[in-house]
């Protein structure tokens, strides 16, 4: 090939050939640092697209390359899931940009991957071995209806660590449309939560489980335990034998049936003093049951009300019913020839709890499953200790004080408003603020003790306390005697939020309150009018049609004038 260059000494195109030499060279270096360069301008007014500062730190602390699998997707995704699955991508390409370690996504549809049924039933039982349960949806094809499974989790990897993510999560209660609004609400910070899991250099705290005042079987706390060792390290406490609760960053007490005697409350005081954080899932009633009549109920005293009373919270002796919402048990409504006949009845006395939707603790949160609950109130007790209502009943509630019976025949079938208009009433508060302590202008419980006592300090501590000790239990399988998720309601074979609750506690009571600020994103539904769609479908239509091949137009017409301008001249 032949090259022919032409020299000029004309200045003018000698300015112009180097400016062009200048934007081409500038062009190809924006090119090759391109790949380095990390930059984005967030334009919605919610800030969708724009990480937290604590979402910044988990990516900036990575350690190696993570990969993620994706199992949301599909070519026949309702609208809503589409949605879901283009905010998860949105959120995946920010995230792998941010990140200093390379991540890998993967997006895996599964009815394409696995085109056999025995592939694609041993992937559907992994995925819900590993807590992402698939959704039935029904899909118009061809005027049929169509049912499909679709799969809204997430895998992530790193090294041999794994971590599954669950993405379809919000109030049940609410609409399938608020449901995934809130999941995509979410999406961030459960997506964090999975990094977080899968790293080796995150600092592990501590918590210290009371065990010489709970008599709950080691099998009905094993959910909850497999859920915190995965981002805790766990310590059993005895109360009795330690001096201190020093090194512990937070201590747990679930369901005591034993009395704290006075040296147990005040090591739990200046635990609490000294800026510690503490959960206390405490029954404020006992249970017993009559035999085939039904149960009592009698108030329990644990040492501990009076501890609590000094805090602001009172945790009353009482049974709070709600004919509303409630869960439901297998009551004998007749005979059916020799044999009891069996019906799912609404059983007010398991009230499922509504979450505070302005407490980052439980935004977004499904109802929580309770069982034989009480109430919990505020009083004034001089102390500058904020408190915050985490859980309540809905307004159709009755409160009945103990000692009482409770027969089985007492459900909620025959629901008489006028005998349910006790209010919503609180069953969990978050306290917390710089405690003073109880045992302040007090005689101490001991002389021996192993630090000095301490009646208040600068540093701020956490309570949360919650009326009801089944929150924190599963149940156990009649069949193969091994733990049920945690809030899995056997009978409405519905897994509720109460896990989702206490991991949500745990992490703002320690490290992780910035890494729940991003569940304060909040994306606005923005249905469009359909009437007036309707109205001016075709005017849009047109416009949409026109305005382009006009632009079109336009442009080549002015560039036909310029050139026939330029040559004519």
């Amino acid at each position: 090939m032949l090259f022919l260059f032409e020299t000029n000494d004309n200045p003018m195109k000698q300015t112009k050939n180097g400016w062009w030499l200048i934007l081409i060279g500038l062009g190809i270096f924006l090119i090759a640092i391109s790949p380095q360069l990390r930059f984005r301008w967030d334009l919605s007014e919610e800030k969708k697209f724009t990480l937290s500062e604590s979402s910044l730190q988990v990516l900036q602390s990575l350690d190696g390359p993570i990969s993620i699998k994706v199992y949301l997707g599909g070519r026949n995704l309702p609208g809503g899931f589409r949605r879901l699955e283009k905010a998860l991508l949105e959120l995946l390409d920010d995230v792998r940009a941010q990140s200093p370690q390379r991540i890998d996504i993967e997006q895996i549809d599964v009815y394409k991957t696995y085109p056999k049924e025995k592939e694609r039933q041993a992937l559907i039982f992994y995925l819900d071995s590993l807590g992402i349960p698939p959704t039935n949806v029904v899909n118009q094809e061809d005027g049929h209806q169509v049912q499909q499974l679709i799969f809204p989790g997430i895998i992530i990897e790193k090294s041999e660590r794994q971590a599954a993510v669950l993405l379809l999560k919000g109030n049940k209660l609410s609409s399938s449309q608020e449901v995934l609004n809130q999941s995509i609400e979410g999406l961030e910070y459960e997506l964090m939560q999975g990094i977080r899991q899968v790293q080796d250099n995150q600092e592990r705290k501590k918590i210290g489980f009371f065990l010489d005042h709970s008599q709950v079987p080691a099998i009905m706390q094993l959910d909850l335990i497999a859920q915190l060792k995965k981002s805790y390290d766990l310590y059993p406490v005895d109360l009795s034998q330690s001096q201190t609760l020093d090194g512990l960053d937070a201590i747990c007490v679930i369901q005591p049936t034993i009395k704290f005697n006075s040296e147990d409350l005040y090591k739990i005081d200046q635990f609490l003093v000294q800026g510690g954080k503490g959960i206390f899932f405490v029954d404020g009633i006992r249970v017993d049951t009559l035999e085939k009549q039904g149960l009592v109920l009698t108030p329990q005293d644990l040492g501990l009300q009076n501890l609590l009373f000094q805090y602001g919270i009172r945790l009353n002796a009482n049974l709070v019913k709600d004919a509303q919402l409630c869960g439901a048990i297998p009551l004998a409504v007749g005979n059916f020839g020799n044999r009891a006949n069996l019906e799912l009845m609404p059983w007010p006395a398991f009230p499922l709890l509504i979450a505070n939707p302005n407490s980052v603790i439980t935004k977004n949160l499904d109802a929580v499953y309770g069982r034989f609950v009480s109430s919990l109130d505020t009083i004034q007790s001089g102390q500058q200790l904020s408190k915050t209502a985490l859980l309540k009943t809905s307004p159709y509630t009755q409160v009945q004080k103990t000692p009482a019976t409770l027969p089985f025949s007492a459900s909620g079938k025959e629901f008489d408003p006028a005998k349910y208009q006790g209010g919503s009433q609180v069953v969990a508060y978050l306290v917390e603020g710089k405690f003073r302590s109880a045992f302040t202008n007090r005689i101490l419980p001991s002389e021996k003790l192993a630090k000095p006592f301490q009646a208040q300090t600068n540093q701020a501590g956490s309570l949360i306390v919650v009326a009801d000790g089944d929150i924190a239990l599963n149940g156990i399988d009649p069949t193969t005697k091994g733990p049920l998720p945690l809030g899995f309601d056997t009978f409405a074979k519905h897994t509720f939020a109460n896990k989702d609750f206490i991991l949500n506690a745990f992490h703002y009571l320690l490290d992780d309150q910035n890494a729940l600020l991003a569940r304060n994103k909040n994306v606005r539904l923005r249905p469009l009018d359909k009437a007036k769609v309707k109205e001016d479908k075709s005017f849009w239509q047109g416009i949409n049609l026109l305005v382009p091949i006009s632009f079109a137009g336009i442009i080549s017409l002015l560039v036909i004038l310029y050139r026939k301008k330029k040559y004519n001249a």
